[in-house]
């Protein structure tokens, strides 16, 4: 978001605000509604997210390290070069998008994911229908048997983001971000909301794409278990949408001047 705001000449909340209405045109166009619109920008998010890390800290689930390794700006995820696939110019591309990755190194802090691998084994086990189709629940189990490490919960490069508590020169990892909007949204992390968590969590099923499958199926389930939250009952993946036989979102900044217009 950063990248694509400093192009056209934009703050990164200027540049993410120009698209709302776009966004809610679209939803009338498709004849869906929905209860509440959500933006992670907002500030009940912003508290509630800072106050699901600072409760990990508390725990001792979090720590501060280095960082170094191979990075897909468009799909916010680190990758490896196991999963990577080989480029023309034997650069190492992105699995999932199939578009170049940056070499990054920074200090950051830690979540000990890798502590939850049994627990999250465990769970796979005991509810065998939580991930469908069965493929996916195969990767998902795989990955975490072969090679769960501990996650990146911050970055120090950019400025575009939460900000970490207790250490302003680090905003919050996206994942770590976006993931908890499903439960700040209901009232995770504020006073005021009453029942609502309880009235709506867990839910009953969340609906992915197969390329988010890993923070939802991996990540999602372990922050939950660190905080205490039941896990959602059910996680649908689904495949992707494309045209001229490619991913839509590798299209995406080809038509966002169309979009913009």
């Amino acid at each position: 978001v950063a990248q694509a705001a400093q192009k056209a000449g934009k703050e990164p909340k200027a540049f993410v605000d120009s698209f709302i209405d776009i966004y809610k045109h679209i939803w009338r166009m498709y004849n869906i509604d929905y209860t509440k619109f959500i933006r992670t920008t907002d500030q009940y998010h912003v508290k509630g997210v800072q106050s699901w890390l600072q409760a990990l800290i508390d725990k001792g689930d979090v720590y501060k390290g280095f960082y170094e390794g191979l990075y897909c700006t468009p799909c916010e995820t680190f990758v490896t070069e196991k999963d990577g696939k080989q480029g023309d110019s034997k650069e190492l591309l992105c699995p999932s998008c199939l578009r170049g990755t940056v070499q990054v190194q920074e200090e950051c802090y830690f979540f000990r994911l890798s502590a939850y691998a049994d627990k999250l084994l465990a769970f796979y086990e005991q509810h065998p229908d939580f991930i469908t189709p069965k493929e996916r629940a195969a990767e998902v189990i795989s990955f975490v048997k072969e090679r769960l490490k501990d996650l990146s919960l911050s970055r120090k490069t950019v400025t575009w983001g939460i900000p970490f508590p207790g250490d302003t020169t680090h905003v919050t990892y996206v994942w770590a971000d976006a993931l908890n909007n499903y439960i700040t949204a209901i009232g995770y992390g504020d006073p005021n909301a009453g029942d609502l968590l309880k009235k709506w969590w867990p839910a009953d099923m969340q609906i992915l794409g197969k390329d988010i499958v890993r923070f939802h199926a991996v990540y999602w389930p372990a922050f939950l278990m660190a905080s205490g939250l039941e896990l959602p009952k059910k996680l649908l993946v689904h495949g992707w949408i494309k045209v001229d036989n490619q991913k839509m979102s590798k299209r995406s900044e080809e038509h966002t001047s169309e979009l913009q217009s």
